[in-house]
């Protein structure tokens, strides 16, 4: 079966990873010295392929700038748990 996705979920989609990647960069500026410059940045989703495609396909559709390339970015969604101890006292009187 053929998943779609809307035009709104496409866009929706593109400005959160923009929105991400601009923090990752902001912790990890030395990303930027694997960017060419006036590189056309295409967002991918290392979990979502229909998305991928999607946005694949409007890359291809839009003409890329004289002097520039397009660069994929593939993001990848990494959930960190943080176990919380809590300790808790027993008051045990001597007998």
């Amino acid at each position: 079966m053929d998943q779609k996705i809307t035009a709104e979920m496409t866009t929706d989609k593109i400005f959160e990873l923009t929105e991400q990647f601009n923090r990752y960069v902001f912790d990890h500026p030395e990303v930027l010295d694997h960017i060419p410059d006036k590189a056309v940045l295409v967002f991918l989703d290392a979990h979502d392929p229909v998305f991928n495609k999607a946005n694949l396909e409007l890359a291809d559709a839009a003409p890329t700038p004289p002097d520039s390339q397009r660069v994929y970015i593939k993001m990848r969604k990494h959930i960190h748990l943080v176990e919380q101890v809590d300790w808790e006292a027993e008051v045990v009187l001597a007998a």
